[in-house]
Parts: C-alpha cells; structure tokens; sequence
C-alpha cells in the first residue's frame, strides 16, 4: 500500500484464486469422470451376469409353463371321463390317476444381480431410462408370477381336499404308483437335464404300465355312491383351468418376451 502498488496485488491474488478453482473444477471434474467410468465398467459387469439371470429364468419358467400344460391336458382328459358316467362305470384308480400332481413346478428366480444393483445404487446409473424401467417392470412381474403361484397352489390344495373325498387311496402299491406318476408326463424336447428331475420317456403311458395293472387288480372302488359329490371334486379341479391357462397363455409368453427383450437392450447397451 505504501509503495502504491494494492491494485497489482489485488489482481495477482484474484489471479491465483481463479487458478486454484479452476484446478479444483479440473480435478473434480477428472474424478467425477473416473468414477463414472469406474461405474460403467461395475454395471458392465451385471449386464453380463443379469443376460446370464435372464436366460436362466426363461429356462426355468418354461419348464413350469410345460408342467402347466400338462396338468390342462389330464383335467382335460379327468373331465371326459366322468362325462355323461354313472358311479358304478366311474374307475377309482382311473381318477386317481388323472387327478394327481395338479401342479407346476415353482418358480425360483436368479434375484441376486438384480437385488445387488438395486442395494448397491447402480441400477440408477444406467442411463438409459427405457432399460430401467423395463428391469423394474420385469422385477414387479415375477413378483407378481410368485403370488399367482401360491394361489395355483391353495386351489390345487382345495382340489386335493374334495377329491380325496370321493376316491380310494389305499391301495398296496401306493407309493410305487405314486412314482410313476411323476412319470406321467411326456419329456419335452430339447430340455435342460437340469430343469428336468425326472428320466422321463418319450410317449410313456402310465395306463400301460405294471403298476398300474397291479393297482387295478385290487378292485378298489370310489368310496362314496353320492355321483354329486364326484361332479363336485370334478368340478373344483376343472376350475383350475381358467388360471392355468392364464399363466401358459399369456403370463408366462409375457415374461419370456420381457426377458428376451431385456437381454437385447442388455448386449446392445453395454456388450457391443
């Protein structure tokens, strides 16, 4: 101030002060952009292990769309069968058989990816919206596809309840029957072994089968003469099939179309 030279100072001071933000922006910026970057390369990551999630998923649910299928073709079979029959013409073992394992296999989805996108905060550095939300929205329908379930699984209890009502279990071979009913299925083609818990076989017949023949001589009939208690078993199963077909007709198809469309924008975004 003495020398009159404040205002040079002054400058130099404002001079360095500009320097120093400009320098921290620079290295804020340099940060952010490397943290980015780190981030990029995480969600990288979990595209290639949720693709994995994804494909797992459809195999699994498409197992489960089979099973359901098949428990439409034995009702289909069970409601023809008692169709237009009097008590006495009905066979026990014949509705035993037809009205066993009504039920699919649950669904149990690789969650572990997409929950730790979710816990870890990266699912919103994904910067394109549109993926996002179709992940949420995939999340909210498999959710949605595990309380059907449970309620596919109350109904085939009830249909358990009545039916047991009306046949016979007790025969000697029980258990043997029981069996190869878990047989009573045709194997699809092309299905993952691991999907698959049982060597089933191709064209199996279980009306064809020694059990069955062995189960058959025992003669046991139904254990009640009331036809209308039989409608009534018959009835609760075939009610199964409005909510079966939801899931094998439009539910599942849905959820595999989702989950294709889904790995797609996956590779594209961030594995091309």
């Amino acid at each position: 101030m003495e020398t009159g030279k404040t205002a040079k100072y002054l400058k130099y001071a404002i001079g360095e002060i500009v320097l120093v933000v400009i320098g921290i922006l620079i290295a804020l910026s340099v940060n952010n952009w490397d943290l980015n970057r780190i981030e990029q390369v995480k969600i990288r990551v979990y595209a290639r292990l949720l693709i994995h999630d994804l494909e797992e998923d459809i195999a699994m649910s498409k197992f489960s769309m089979y099973q359901a299928n098949e428990v439409l073709n034995r009702i289909d079979s069970l409601a023809r069968y008692v169709q237009n029959k009097n008590i006495e013409n009905i066979s026990n073992l014949d509705v035993l058989c037809l009205s066993s394992n009504l039920s699919y296999r649950p669904f149990s989805w690789n969650r572990a990816t997409l929950e730790e996108l979710k816990s870890s905060g990266s699912l919103q550095s994904i910067k394109n919206d549109s993926l996002k939300m179709k992940i949420a929205q995939y999340d909210a329908f498999t959710h949605h596809l595990d309380r059907d379930y449970i309620n596919d699984l109350e109904a085939r209890n009830n249909c358990d309840l009545l039916i047991s009502q009306v046949i016979d279990k007790n025969y000697y071979n029980i258990k043997e029957l029981y069996k190869m009913m878990a047989l009573f299925e045709t194997k699809p083609p092309d299905f993952d072994s691991k999907y698959y818990e049982h060597s089933k076989l191709s064209g199996f017949d279980l009306f064809a089968t020694p059990q069955y023949d062995k189960a058959k001589a025992e003669g046991l009939r139904l254990i009640t003469n009331d036809i209308n208690k039989v409608h009534i078993a018959i009835n609760s199963i075939i009610s199964l099939q409005r909510d079966f077909e939801i899931r094998t007709v439009y539910e599942l198809p849905k959820l595999h179309h989702d989950a294709e469309e889904l790995i797609t924008l996956l590779k594209e975004a961030y594995l091309n």
